[in-house]
């Protein structure tokens, strides 16, 4: 890929999660990446485009990140600290590069502000997360296997329960509007549904 669309592609992601899609303007873009509107339109039809584009990207690397992630742990016990420490972060973090470690709420924010408008971006979102699904799926029945969880545990479903956590921090987030009741009450529903499946 060219690598002045990339650089627009990434600049422009970064603005969408900063300000939202539809506060950012073709100059704001413009602007950020140091292009003039000759070259933008030169790589793009219109900053729709470019989102798209940015989400395709996005979860591409996430997508790589996450199937590391899972051949370096072999514990669901590693899964819920990695997990409760990348949501941790999210406090400190600001968006300066285009990478897999921006958090994925952050996406995830920004896909409901455009899903109506791009609906098609729902199956990007739900591979992903199908992705992720299985993969947690298989750590929890090596998990059983292990001893590390009880038998009777209904694998599918501690798997959603848990994939459903993070996601909800959108949720504590939009309701009280502090990151730090956000992450402590997540943590405290990873911790609390962790300890009922191991039986400790």
């Amino acid at each position: 890929m060219n690598n002045t669309r990339q650089q627009i592609i990434e600049v422009a992601f970064l603005l969408f999660l900063k300000k939202g899609f539809k506060a950012v303007r073709l100059s704001d873009i413009e602007r950020a990446a140091r292009i003039t509107r000759g070259t933008f339109y030169y790589h793009f039809t219109n900053k729709e485009e470019v989102l798209k584009e940015g989400v395709h990207a996005y979860y591409a690397l996430l997508i790589t990140q996450r199937t590391e992630e899972f051949e370096r742990i072999s514990t669901l016990r590693e899964y819920v600290d990695l997990t409760i420490k990348k949501l941790t972060e999210i406090d400190n973090y600001s968006a300066r590069t285009f990478s897999s470690e921006i958090p994925e709420i952050l996406c995830l924010s920004l896909i409901v502000e455009v899903i109506a408008l791009f609906p098609e971006l729902k199956k990007v979102v739900l591979a992903a997360k199908m992705l992720r699904l299985s993969k947690l799926e298989q750590l929890i029945l090596n998990a059983k296997r292990a001893g590390e969880l009880r038998d009777d545990i209904d694998t599918s479903i501690l798997a959603k329960n848990l994939l459903n956590i993070s996601v909800g921090v959108i949720n504590y987030l939009i309701m009280h509007q502090d990151i730090s009741y956000a992450l402590s009450a997540v943590r405290s529903q990873y911790e609390q549904l962790y300890s009922l499946a191991s039986g400790k």
